[in-house]
């Protein structure tokens, strides 16, 4: 960087925490999408010390969210009497509110619900989370441990 001035270097850095505050927020990209996003694949598996607390009338739910974004999720997944280990796809199909997509960063949750029913977590259910939290839409081998009773 010799022979750049001072205010050369500081446009440059300027432009480049920009550049990783949109795709952060998923709002860089170009008019043909990335392959692949749009899409959240993965398995979800519980911790051998919790598989038999599993319950014929529990609901598996796998959740997209934002990272430091509203509650609400972007997309669900809901997947009844679930067998472990569960394969699961997530895509825009799934998106809970009309005109948002799968992209960018988010945060993706399991949940082993109780009563079946879609909102926060309530006692006795068993939660996990994506291990490398968060993470960049187009993943298609996300690995969710359940492992955590609320």
């Amino acid at each position: 960087m010799a022979g750049m001035s001072g205010k050369a270097v500081g446009m440059a850095g300027g432009i480049i925490g920009l550049a990783a505050m949109a795709a952060w927020l998923g709002l860089a990209h170009s008019c043909d999408p990335p392959a692949g996003e749009g899409v959240i694949a993965g398995r979800v598996t519980i911790a051998q010390n919790l598989a038999d607390q599993v319950k014929p009338t529990d609901v598996l739910f796998v959740i997209v969210k934002r990272p430091q974004g509203p509650p609400r999720p972007i997309a669900a997944k809901r997947i009844e009497h679930p067998t472990f280990p569960v394969s699961f796809e997530i895509t825009n199909a799934d998106v809970m509110v009309q005109g948002s997509e799968l992209r960018g960063m988010v945060d993706v949750i399991a949940r082993l619900d109780r009563d079946g029913q879609a909102g926060p977590a309530q006692p006795g259910d068993i939660e996990g989370r994506y291990a490398k939290n968060p993470t960049l839409s187009g993943g298609r081998d996300l690995e969710i441990v359940l492992d955590s009773v609320h």
